[in-house]
């Protein structure tokens, strides 16, 4: 399954920078792409994960670690419709 991580910071800011860039995948999660953006959101994670379980371990670690708000969407690929 395919997922994108929208987020917002909410404290730590250099330091969760920092932490993105060095964001390592725990078992069974495969990070496609990690983002910095500008506009509403400020970062951005493409992943798949096996499942929604696997997925939500993932984001609530690396939202508790970065003080990040996150917000989640599974993403379909159009050719899949």
């Amino acid at each position: 399954m395919l997922f994108v991580t929208l987020m917002l910071p909410k404290g730590k800011g250099a330091d969760a920078v920092k932490y993105l860039k060095e964001l390592k995948a725990p078992k069974g999660v495969k990070i496609r792409e990690i983002y910095f953006t500008f506009g509403r959101y400020d970062g951005i994670i493409v992943f798949e994960a096996p499942d929604e379980a696997t997925a939500m371990k993932f984001v609530m670690q690396t939202g508790f670690s970065t003080q990040y708000a996150m917000e989640t969407l599974v993403a379909v690929p159009a050719n899949q419709i």
